[in-house]
């Protein structure tokens, strides 16, 4: 069953990314929603681990976006087509389509939980007036331009309205289209996202998808808050309470920003750094933190001297060596500090790589009993400088319609914190890298500068 909730031409939050041979604007917005194809039970409630909770405030977004079918191939999927495989593969993910609610009878305001109630997702359809190519063009020279196509919205102020993922469709004008998840964080990490988004592509597809396995929706998980410990620096509290209205406050006004390496200035930077033994995420994230650290200069050079560092975990296996489940934030959380004689600033990216490189890491959920996040306002990307490290995903091959594989993929963090949040995860040849970020309003013009120096030095 789909249920038609809103057709509103225009509303939104349409973007203006840019001009070009085609205008980027996405307009023409029209809200539906898409339920479980079978009612999952009468009061099934999904608890939530602390670990899920210290993420909150943040989002993660993905992007695919796709040519036009070739002459010959078969023609572009319709909407009705796209929705279709949505009803089997929310009766495997249901939690999914459930909303928040708060236990009565706890402390106000109560510890928040899934209501497991097939309420659904919500799916946007937009537009945009230009070809993919113009797209890609501009994405190419500009960066930044994904954001307007995964739909901008919050959990709150009213939990019990408010979707878990929402999925928009954005229409190309040459016939080319955009699929763009917008997911709330306290429901999985970034290779939990994925694997759900693959599962719908492969249901889509014709061909059988594995059940995720997930934790049983009644057992509410242990919390392991030990009494009397401060939260690790990787962590940091909001300035105040947020109630219900689930967003970060910030001080400077965030916005998206990416950029591509590739293969070439890889190898460049793996030869300049043969001495240490880093992998391609750390001299990209180091890049990265040296550009950010100089842009904001010596008045905040004790602040960009910590970093936050965030590992992603295969997305077939647990750490425990078991299944991984199909909803969990199982990710790894640590940080860096540059010593006082190794200023980010004027370092050597080698030298910042092999300091990341050696960062401890400690599980999502230890972190959060560091944090004490037992329904705790915390912010983890933005809290610094953050660096997420999303190599081990294959984002093009891991959402296909058909025989079509995306032209470009972005996965990015929504909901980042004034340090901002850096995402590197592989290109569409798989050898280079993609660099999906949310920075202060100023810095991406400089950054994209400086990166772009640093690799022609390189």
């Amino acid at each position: 069953m789909m249920v038609a909730e809103l057709a509103a031409a225009g509303s939104g939050s349409p973007l203006a990314a840019g001009a070009g041979a085609g205008d980027m604007t996405v307009h023409s917005y029209r809200l539906s929603t898409v339920v479980p194809g079978s009612v999952t039970g009468e009061a099934v409630d999904y608890e939530l681990a602390d670990a899920d909770l210290l993420h909150k405030l943040h989002y993660l977004r993905a992007v695919h976006v796709f040519r036009a079918p070739a002459p010959g191939d078969a023609a572009a999927l319709a909407v009705r087509e796209l929705k279709e495989p949505m009803f089997p593969w929310l009766d495997m993910y249901f939690p999914v389509s459930g909303r928040l609610r708060r236990r009565d009878g706890e402390a106000a305001p109560g510890r928040p939980y899934v209501r497991c109630n097939d309420c659904g997702v919500r799916i946007v359809e937009a537009a945009v007036d230009a070809t993919v190519e113009e797209w890609l063009e501009q994405e190419a020279e500009r960066g930044g331009l994904c954001k307007p196509l995964a739909y901008d919205k919050v959990i709150g102020p009213e939990l019990f309205f408010s979707p878990l993922l929402y999925v928009q469709i954005t229409s190309f004008k040459c016939g080319g289209m955009a699929l763009g998840f917008t997911w709330a964080h306290l429901i999985g990490d970034i290779p939990s996202a994925a694997a759900c988004f693959s599962t719908w592509a492969q249901l889509l597809s014709g061909k059988k998808a594995p059940a995720p396995t997930l934790r049983d929706p009644h057992t509410k998980p242990l919390s392991a808050a030990p009494a009397g410990v401060t939260a690790p620096p990787s962590v940091k509290a909001t300035a105040a309470p947020v109630g219900d209205d689930w967003r970060v406050p910030t001080a400077c006004e965030m916005v998206p920003f990416s950029f591509h390496v590739t293969e070439q200035q890889l190898k460049r930077l793996l030869l300049g750094s043969h001495h240490h033994q880093v992998s391609t995420f750390e001299l990209v994230a180091a890049l990265v933190w040296r550009a950010v650290a100089a842009i904001r200069g010596p008045e905040e050079e004790e602040e960009t001297r910590t970093v936050t560092v965030v590992k992603t975990t295969d997305p077939a296996a647990a750490p425990s060596g078991g299944r991984r489940l199909g909803l969990t934030n199982e990710h790894r959380i640590g940080h860096v500090v540059a010593p006082a004689g190794l200023p980010p600033a004027a370092a050597d990216v080698a030298e910042l790589a092999a300091l990341l490189a050696g960062a401890s890491l400690d599980g999502a959920g230890a972190v959060a009993a560091l944090a004490g996040a037992d329904d705790a306002d915390a912010v983890v990307y933005g809290a610094n400088l953050t660096l997420v490290d999303a190599e081990g995903l294959d984002v093009y091959g891991g959402l296909e319609l058909g025989a079509r594989r995306p032209a470009h993929v972005e996965y990015a963090v929504d909901g980042a914190g004034d340090g901002g949040a850096v995402v590197v995860h592989r290109d569409a040849g798989g050898r280079g890298r993609t660099v999906a970020a949310a920075v202060r309003r100023g810095e991406a013009g400089r950054l994209r500068a400086a990166l772009r120096d640093a690799l022609r030095v390189a």
